[in-house]
């Protein structure tokens, strides 16, 4: 059983495998039809999808398209969260969950027709490497789905502080071009591109999303000082996230692996 000592340790992507709470992508189920759309997944797609935690992405995945989706997540209390809600869902029998770090797979070269990494990849240290990774693991022609955060408003240094401390990742404020410059480059081409910027959510309106994740039956078996360490952990947790993504946009990214130069498109468009 989970005790204080061990939510203590915890940072706040372990947290969210005690509490069960359903860690979208940036966007939420928007971005996930988005890139399942714009990237042409089908029934027959094999997708890896880096950092499920608890499995919203790859559940969503196999509801939507029924392919085939690879899970992987360092954190298995996570995965054990995902193994249940894909079976709660009727679509275990798609998804295959394991444990396995981002940077070194073991999958074989060119096995996946989409690599979808969220927002993943800004809290993996070693970034280079993870891509390499990605870009090795999937087929020519096939794509990376990316929806990394970025600051818009330049954060306080308190602020940067305070998410390092509760994600334990040392984090440096980035900004959107940094993000489009790291992922397209070499056999990585821009395909799809969409900006958006997180709404500012009200304080009252965070205290009751908590309030309603932390009456969930099974946080009522944690010993009462886990259960009150728990309940505030979170709730520090997710104020500190509404202050910190009022500061964020994200970009809804696919990139196509092609190993030929592309001349960049001159006359582009917005949409009116």
């Amino acid at each position: 059983m989970t005790t204080v000592s061990d939510i203590e340790k915890m940072n706040y992507n372990q947290l969210i495998g005690v509490v069960r709470e359903t860690n979208r992508p940036p966007g939420g189920i928007r971005s996930i039809a988005q890139i399942a759309a714009n990237g042409f997944l089908t029934k027959d797609s094999h997708v890896l999808e880096i950092g499920t935690s608890t499995g919203i992405t790859a559940v969503e995945l196999a509801k939507l398209v029924g392919c085939r989706i690879t899970a992987i997540d360092i954190n298995e209390e996570s995965l054990v969260e995902a193994r249940r809600r894909a079976e709660e869902a009727g679509v275990a029998h798609l998804i295959t969950f394991e444990r396995k770090d981002a940077t070194d797979t073991g999958y074989p070269s060119g096995a996946f027709d989409m690599v979808f990494c969220g927002n993943v990849t800004s809290l993996i240290p070693d970034r280079d490497k993870a891509l390499a990774e990605y870009t090795r693991v999937l087929k020519t022609g096939g794509f990376i789905g990316a929806i990394p955060m970025y600051y818009i408003d330049t954060p306080s240094d308190q602020l940067i502080d305070d998410v390092r401390a509760a994600i334990q990742v040392d984090i440096t404020p980035l900004y959107r071009d940094f993000w489009i410059d790291f992922f397209v480059g070499g056999e990585r081409h821009a395909y799809f591109v969409q900006d958006y910027r997180f709404d500012a959510v009200p304080t009252d309106e965070v205290d009751r999303f908590v309030d309603d994740i932390l009456r969930r039956p099974h946080l009522a078996e944690l010993q009462e000082d886990a259960r009150k360490l728990v309940q505030e952990r979170y709730r520090e947790y997710m104020q500190l996230f509404r202050v910190n993504l009022s500061h964020m946009g994200f970009t809804t990214l696919l990139l196509r692996k092609e190993p030929a130069d592309v001349e960049p498109e001159l006359f582009v468009s917005t949409a009116v």
